[in-house]
């Protein structure tokens, strides 16, 4: 038996790995990061995830 692939899940996984990412490099002074991004981050983070969701397929 294969176990189904949460895609949801695969996809806030990622997110939320770019977002560290993102902080990271602001950390190290790579990037130049103001507060101003975190709330449009924060939105496309949530929306890719519903896509995410709304994309599964859920009949099985």
């Amino acid at each position: 038996m294969r176990a189904r692939l949460d895609v949801a899940s695969l996809v806030a996984g990622l997110v939320v790995i770019a977002l560290g990412l993102l902080l990271l490099l602001d950390r190290v002074e790579v990037l130049d990061l103001q507060f101003g991004w975190l709330a449009p981050a924060l939105a496309g983070t949530i929306g890719a995830v519903l896509l995410a969701l709304g994309l599964a397929d859920t009949s099985r």
